[in-house]
C-alpha cells in the first residue's frame, strides 16, 4: 500500500492511497475542509467538500456510470451522475445514453444480476440551425446482444431492431419502433433511420441520422467499452460497488428501459 498526503496553502488536505495487487489496483481520494482549487489557469472555484470520498478502481477498464452515485455524508446526500454522448446534424441531432443495470438483493445477502443495462440512442428533430427538440425526442433502447451486432457491422452490411412493447399480444403492432442501420454507398459512414408508429396516437415519425465514419468510430470504441458494464461485470470485479446498482436504492426518477415508451 502506498500513502500520499498532500496539502493546500489554505487548509485543505489531499489524501492519496493507493492498493496494489498483482491483477487490479484502486485509489481513494479525500477531500477535508473547504478550499479553493484552480481551474483553467487563474480562474478558481471554491470546493465544500464535506468529508467527499471518491473512489475508483481499475480491473483493465475504469468505471463509469450514465447515471451513477457519489454517496457523501453532508447534508445534501447522493449525487447522481449522468453522461451521454451527442451527434449534432444537419436533419437532427442522435445522443448516446448508457443505462445502468440492476442488481437485486437475496435473503442470504448474496446480489445477482436482476436486468442488464442498455444503451439509449435518443433522436430530436431540429428547430432551427443548431437547435433541437428535446422535449419531441424519440428513444430507441438497444440491448446487450443488439449492441454486439450494431459494432459487429463489416464494410456494406446493414441491420434492423424491431421492438414491439406488446410482441405476441392481440395488439402487436399498433406501437413498434424500428431502427435501421444502412451504409452509405461510398462506405464512409452509416444511416441510421428511425420510425415511431403508434396507431392509438395516430402517430408516424421517422427520424434519419447520417453518422461519418469517424463518428461511427466513436460510437463503435464507446459501444465496446460499455458493454462489460451493462452485463455487471465490474460489479463481480468488485463487489463492494453492489450497493450503487440495487433495484431498492434506484432513485426516483432513474431511467430504464420502460423509458424508451414514454416517448
Amino acid at each position: 500500500m502506498l500513502n500520499l498526503l498532500s496539502s493546500f496553502d489554505n487548509g485543505v488536505a489531499f489524501a492519496l492511497q493507493q492498493f496494489v495487487s498483482p491483477h487490479r489496483f484502486f485509489f481513494t481520494v479525500k477531500w477535508i475542509g473547504d478550499a479553493k482549487l484552480p481551474r483553467k489557469g487563474s480562474q478558481f472555484v471554491a470546493v465544500k467538500p464535506s468529508r467527499l470520498q471518491a473512489r475508483a478502481e481499475y480491473a483493465g477498464y475504469t468505471s463509469p456510470h450514465s447515471t451513477t452515485t457519489l454517496r457523501t455524508n453532508g447534508s445534501q446526500g447522493a449525487r447522481r451522475v449522468f453522461v451521454n454522448y451527442t451527434f449534432y446534424k444537419t436533419r437532427g441531432a442522435m445522443s448516446m445514453k448508457p443505462i445502468k443495470p440492476v442488481f437485486k438483493l437475496l435473503d442470504t445477502g448474496n446480489a445477482v444480476l436482476e436486468r442488464e443495462g442498455s444503451l439509449f440512442l435518443e433522436f430530436a428533430p431540429p428547430v432551427a440551425q443548431r437547435q433541437y427538440d428535446w422535449n419531441s425526442k424519440q428513444i430507441f433502447a438497444l440491448s446487450v446482444m443488439e449492441l454486439g451486432t450494431l459494432v459487429g457491422l463489416t464494410p456494406g452490411e446493414s441491420c434492423e431492431f424491431y421492438h414491439d412493447p406488446n410482441m405476441g399480444k392481440s395488439d402487436a403492432g399498433k406501437i413498434r419502433k424500428t431502427l435501421k442501420v444502412n451504409p452509405m454507398k461510398d462506405e464512409d459512414g452509416y444511416y441510421f433511420n428511425l420510425s415511431v408508429v403508434n396507431k392509438q396516437e395516430n402517430l408516424d415519425e421517422r427520424v434519419n441520422i447520417a453518422l461519418t465514419r469517424a463518428e461511427y468510430s466513436v460510437m463503435r470504441s464507446s459501444i465496446n467499452y460499455i458493454i462489460p458494464y451493462l452485463m455487471g461485470w465490474h460489479v463481480f470485479v468488485d463487489p463492494s460497488t453492489v450497493d450503487d446498482f440495487l433495484a431498492d436504492d434506484e432513485p426516483v426518477g432513474s431511467m430504464t428501459t420502460k423509458n424508451e415508451w414514454e416517448k
